[in-house]
């Protein structure tokens, strides 16, 4: 039974980690980009996300170029659909809004463009 439990939490855990609202860190070369969205599980249409972008020092950067990019592959019967939106900065905080176009997975690549180079953080969200 104890067993059953620890599977139960796990998956919990995981699934709230992959369609989270709440902060989601990841690594992006030097930089740590902490992704949040308005909706929890994000929706078919309309998502706000989000991202905050800090260096080494955990200080805020802001000034780089966001981009999210998201995207599902390919299935049977179903073309490869691939979006992008430019994130606008506000205070400390980029902002984009990106529109998922059906339910399931799908996979977002956070870029961040400074200096010259591009550092990419990656996340799975799972629309409903």
């Amino acid at each position: 039974m104890r067993k059953l439990a620890l599977l139960v939490t796990v998956l919990l855990l995981t699934a709230a980690v992959v369609s989270t609202a709440g902060a989601t860190a990841r690594k992006a070369g030097d930089y740590t980009v902490d992704v949040t969205m308005d909706r929890n599980p994000p929706v078919m249409g309309k998502n706000t996300m989000d991202v905050v972008v800090k260096d080494k020092t955990g200080k805020a950067v802001t000034d780089a170029r966001v981009t999210v990019e998201y995207s599902m592959p390919g299935m049977p019967g179903m073309p490869a659909m691939n979006y992008k939106s430019d994130a606008a900065l506000k205070g400390e905080t980029y902002r984009a809004v990106i529109s998922p176009s059906m339910a399931g997975s799908w996979n977002v690549a956070v870029k961040v463009a400074r200096g010259g180079k591009t550092d990419t953080a990656r996340l799975t969200i799972d629309v409903k």
